[in-house]
């Protein structure tokens, strides 16, 4: 994996019991990592280090849409 890989995401079945702060918080947080994980996207796509950006970067992002999602519940 990349060294700028330095957080974990929470377990998907934790989001449920979070308040709606909670979520907030994670959420700003997601985005954040997600913003400064934009800024160092590899430049060669068919790098192993690119795969391994594309990885973490949809992860991020599938974690920041199910928080959206039940923000908006």
């Amino acid at each position: 994996m990349l060294d700028f890989v330095r957080y974990s995401l929470p377990d998907e079945s934790e989001l449920g019991s979070m308040s709606k702060f909670e979520l907030k918080e994670l959420l700003k947080k997601l985005k954040i990592q997600k913003d400064k994980l934009d800024e160092i996207e590899p430049i060669d796509m068919l790098s192993e280090k690119y795969d391994d950006w594309g990885d973490v970067h949809e992860k991020l992002e599938d974690f920041i849409e199910i928080i959206y999602e039940m923000l908006e519940e």
